[in-house]
């Protein structure tokens, strides 16, 4: 009687055993399903992110920098020609350029010793 209850019990734990194994390989199917589905769809989303970045940054940032030249030369350009009329009212006044460099070099010194 006590060997019909312990094999009775000794096969529904293999009956158990079995099961949790089933469910075990159902489970990590499902997983790995799962982990690949995941993967394709982070692959899929890595993509539209670098479509965006090229398709909205490349060209912001090319306009940006067409931008920038472009100021970069009227800068240039403005400086050239101050230092043009510079260089003309020194030549056609050259006391003059002398009383305004000397008075300008005084006030700057002036200033930093104040500083001090």
């Amino acid at each position: 009687m006590a060997d019909g209850y312990f094999s009775s019990l000794r096969s529904r734990a293999e009956d158990v055993r079995d099961t949790a194994e089933d469910y075990g390989r159902r489970a990590r199917k499902t997983a790995h399903s799962r982990g690949e589905d995941a993967r394709s769809e982070l692959s899929r989303l890595w993509g539209e992110l670098e479509d965006l970045v090229e398709r909205r940054l490349g060209p912001a940032a090319s306009d940006a920098a067409r931008s920038a030249g472009g100021y970069a030369r009227e800068g240039r350009d403005m400086a050239l020609d101050v230092a043009d009329q510079l260089r003309h009212a020194t030549r056609s006044r050259p006391l003059v350029a002398i009383g305004i460099a000397v008075a300008a070099t005084w006030v700057i010194s002036s200033m930093l010793r104040g500083r001090r």
